[in-house]
Parts: C-alpha cells; sequence; structure tokens
C-alpha cells in the first residue's frame, strides 16, 4: 500500500483477537513502506479487552504515538 512519506501509522491488536485475522493485519502493516510505523500486540486480551482490561495501555500508547509523530 502506499501512503505519504510524513504519515505515521500504529496499529495495537488484541494477542487473542477473535474477531479479526491479526495476520492479516499484520500483512498489511508490513506492506506499509517508508513510513514511520509501529506495531504493538497486548498479550492475552481479546478484541474488546482494548477497551477495558487493557484501556490504559491503549491510551498510553495512543498519546506517546500522537506526541512523537502527530503533535504540532
Amino acid at each position: 500500500m502506499s501512503l505519504a512519506p510524513d504519515c505515521a501509522i500504529q496499529i495495537v491488536l488484541a494477542g487473542n483477537e477473535e474477531l479479526f485475522d491479526n495476520g492479516t493485519t499484520i500483512s498489511a502493516y508490513d506492506s506499509f513502506k517508508g513510513v514511520k510505523k509501529n506495531l504493538v500486540i497486548i498479550p492475552n486480551i481479546t478484541h474488546y479487552g482494548i477497551y477495558s482490561t487493557a484501556r490504559l495501555q491503549a491510551q498510553k500508547l495512543a498519546l506517546e504515538w500522537f506526541d512523537k509523530y502527530l503533535k504540532p
């Protein structure tokens, strides 16, 4: 997939994802060339665990990514 070179992408996946195929998402991530990117897989959570069990971790990741790459 072709993206603008100044594009920043972070993907956060549930280690025990039950609704989607993480392999497909990881393949898409791998196809992003020449951009700032980060892939995080949070182990031992399900799809909706990102909104409960791992909520604080996901928020921290998002804020750090925003501050590093997207904040003016």
